[in-house]
């Protein structure tokens, strides 16, 4: 984020607004949030906004870190793994499915439809499903290490069907899907982790 610039303090609180402009970016979308859209949610008009924190691409990566700090879902990086992804599976569906805040995820959805000329835009939350990803297979190798996982399991290929399962949550939570039928696709997916004495491919 920007810092301030010096003169007259602003006349009005920066976290209302940054919560506020990150709750149109997660409810609208990057391209579905106009200037209009901005100026409604904050009651500022552009030249303040756009002075205080930067383009709408500057304010829509402010609002994706504060997105990812106050509603990102953690994989617990300790105990059995089986155990530490349903629980992220499960609490992905909780969040997507909130009542009060938008449904889905601002990183899996909200820049998914950019063209090429705004690729710059949708690079970090394209990096930060990536981590996400890394992270869940760090924890399959992991778990295959430990002999929780056979040793042929893919863990790239099941690793990527988690990501996907999460991702899919998050657009069927846009569309309606209730918190009971999205935890039915987090069981669902954890049906697929291989049993110990089988194969994972």
């Amino acid at each position: 984020m920007r810092k301030p610039s010096r003169g007259r303090p602003r006349s009005f609180d920066e976290d209302a607004v940054l919560d506020a402009v990150m709750r149109a970016f997660w409810e609208h979308g990057y391209e579905g949030t106009s200037v209009a859209t901005l100026e409604a949610a904050t009651g500022l008009k552009a030249p303040s906004l756009y002075g205080a924190f930067g383009s709408k691409e500057v304010l829509y990566q402010t609002a994706l870190e504060r997105y990812a700090s106050e509603h990102g879902n953690v994989l617990r990086p300790d105990g059995p793994a089986r155990e530490a992804i349903s629980e992220f599976l499960y609490e992905a569906a909780d969040q997507f499915s909130e009542s009060g805040l938008p449904p889905g995820c601002m990183v899996s959805t909200a820049a998914l439809a950019l063209g090429a000329s705004q690729r710059g835009v949708a690079d970090r939350p394209a990096r930060m499903r990536s981590e996400t990803l890394g992270g869940i297979e760090q924890r399959l190798r992991t778990a295959v290490t430990e002999g929780e996982l056979p040793d042929e399991t893919d863990v790239g290929a099941l690793a990527r069907l988690f990501g996907a399962v999460i991702q899919g949550m998050s657009v069927q939570a846009i569309d309606g899907a209730t918190r009971q039928e999205l935890r039915g696709l987090a069981a669902v997916a954890m049906d697929a982790w291989p049993p110990r004495g089988g194969a994972g491919r």
